[in-house]
């Protein structure tokens, strides 16, 4: 009998840590990405405050930068001030790893080696945005800003 009864705890102590962990993560994912810097080769990987995300829409977060097109790849992704997981988004699969303006791949937020890549083709000032619409899912996208 005792041992049932035992059974029967861990089996409930189980599923009330699974309930536990669900309203952990929904809570970690309704977070704001407000803290998001756009860290990169550019800035020393430092969390500079005029990278610093800023709200476009719900769930879009965006911040421009200008870019010299020397024919280098700039390494970035996106983390706030102390790389914590779930704000440390870097590519999600090595298809996602290089991004060229107009086009959109994957982010991992739980990232932590995995760069993006992006070359300019010309010389100017680039937004660099990251959509959080799908949570399981960012995307990142550049655009050209024309003056």
């Amino acid at each position: 009998m005792n041992r049932v009864k035992f059974i029967s705890v861990a089996i409930l102590i189980s599923l009330l840590n699974s309930c536990a962990s669900n309203v952990v993560n929904s809570f970690i994912k309704e977070e704001t990405y407000d803290a998001l810097y756009l860290r990169g080769v550019f800035s020393w990987w430092e969390a500079d405050e005029k990278y610093k995300l800023i709200k476009l829409s719900d769930n879009v977060y965006s911040t421009t930068i200008e870019l010299i097109a020397d024919g280098q790849p700039y390494d970035f992704k996106f983390a706030d001030t102390n790389w914590t997981p779930g704000f440390n988004c870097g590519y999600a699969s090595e298809i996602d790893k290089v991004i060229v303006v107009g086009s959109s791949v994957k982010a991992n937020c739980e990232a932590t080696d995995e760069n993006f890549r992006f070359t300019p083709v010309e010389t100017g000032i680039f937004q660099f945005i990251i959509d959080f619409g799908e949570l399981d899912t960012p995307r990142v996208s550049i655009e050209y800003i024309i003056d």
